[in-house]
């Protein structure tokens, strides 16, 4: 059932009418874990939804509840692309079938053709976690944080800068990431409720199994039917909810109040503070070192450890942690001052007050006060240089994100 939405008419008709003859197959969004174990009956429900609400990648559907610009129709606009409603999705879709597709796979899962070579993997947008952000805890990014991703890249990693697309079509990926990443989480909501619902396989085996024991005559096709009359009498009012609750996330987001700011000036990053920092680092109410080391290397004993599997009394068979989507991370090694989303001192400061949502890198803020993260911050800054100094005090308020796309855009 979609809801005030609206149809995009794309580019299929050609890779259709070319079928049969030598031409790839159409591309297909990848259905997520949470779907693949639903039995076919609910598998199904999930995927007419999905295609009835957000289309196929050829043929995409702008849901107009989600915070998207989807790109009004431009009658007067000389490209002839911009007459129709929600082109700018249409545009963003193909931008990312050019730049993004081999990395992060057409459903945003991460699972493109070259991901497989890459250390670390390409994100999986379906989720709705993202790492590098100004928002706190398991908020959702700002546009603007997925527009400096983009412009920046990250260091240390495969993802590159994009800076020369020009603003406007960096706007038109972040946008569709947004899309990709909205609609897998969706998916991973929709199925996760029929899961819970009963309507995996397993589950409907312990239903089955539970009812015969009071009623011999009664068949699991029966149990099976009657737990999907039940998903599908509420399937309406759930994708309503959860359609809002994704929206509520992401404007969220997009809240000024909810970006992290200093409460607090820098400390000057002087030998004192450094002093402070490296005191804090070490300590047990902190815990820095346990991961990072004691000289910030990335070699603390946590990296030692077999850690547990979420949702699992066992533990991985390999010591060393693991991020929200399960693949082997290891901490920063700081001694090399590459950061990833930015190295100015505030978004040090964001990274240490807030810890790194999706990996192990936890928050410190209700443990020390602002003076005490600056000291930290200024002491983690000073260890490409042998804990003797630390980056200048003005660096703290430099954001060159948006000239570095107005210029590019300009050239």
């Amino acid at each position: 059932m979609r809801f005030s939405s609206l149809s995009i008419i794309c580019l299929g008709g050609m890779s259709l009418a070319l079928a049969g003859c030598g031409q790839p197959p159409e591309p297909l969004f990848a259905p997520s874990a949470k779907a693949t174990v639903l039995v076919p009956a609910a598998q199904s429900l999930v995927s007419e939804s999905l295609v009835e609400n957000f289309g196929t990648p050829n043929k995409l559907v702008a849901w107009q509840q989600f915070p998207i610009n989807y790109g009004s129709a431009e009658p007067t606009a000389s490209d002839a692309g911009r007459h129709d409603e929600g082109w700018r999705l249409r545009e963003g879709r193909n931008l990312y079938m050019v730049h993004c597709l081999h990395c992060h796979g057409v459903a945003g899962d991460g699972a493109g053709s070259t991901s497989r070579f890459l250390n670390p993997r390409p994100r999986d947008y379906r989720q709705g976690v993202f790492k590098f952000k100004s928002t706190a805890g398991g908020m959702k990014p700002s546009t603007a944080d997925l527009h400096r991703t983009l412009v920046e890249g990250i260091p240390g990693t495969y993802m590159p800068s994009f800076v020369l697309l020009g603003q406007e079509q960096i706007g038109l990926l972040a946008d569709y990431v947004k899309w990709l990443s909205i609609r897998g989480e969706f998916e991973e909501k929709l199925a996760g409720g029929m899961g819970k619902a009963g309507a995996t396989s397993e589950e409907l085996r312990k239903s089955y199994k539970d009812k015969r024991e009071s009623d011999k005559s009664i068949t699991y096709e029966a149990v099976e039917n009657e737990i999907l009359d039940d998903i599908r009498k509420e399937l309406p009012e759930t994708l309503t909810e959860r359609a809002q609750d994704l929206t509520d996330d992401w404007l969220a987001g997009e809240n000024p109040e909810n970006a992290t700011f200093p409460k607090a000036k820098r400390v000057l990053p002087d030998a004192a503070s450094i002093a402070r920092g490296r005191e804090l680092f070490l300590s047990k109410d902190v815990k820095c070192s346990d991961c990072h080391g004691p000289t910030g290397r990335g070699d603390g004993p946590m990296t030692e450890q077999f850690i547990k599997i979420t949702d699992s009394d066992r533990s991985y068979d390999t010591p060393g942690f693991r991020d929200f989507w399960g693949q082997p991370i290891v901490p920063r090694n700081l001694t090399r001052g590459v950061y990833r989303f930015g190295r100015r001192p505030i978004d040090l400061y964001r990274k240490v007050k807030n810890g790194i949502h999706g990996t192990p890198m936890p928050a410190i803020s209700n443990r020390v006060t602002e003076e005490q993260i600056w000291d930290v911050v200024n002491f983690v800054m000073s260890l490409p240089f042998g804990g003797k100094e630390s980056a200048s005090p003005g660096e703290a308020d430099r954001d060159d994100g948006e000239a570095k796309v107005a210029e590019a855009a300009g050239s």
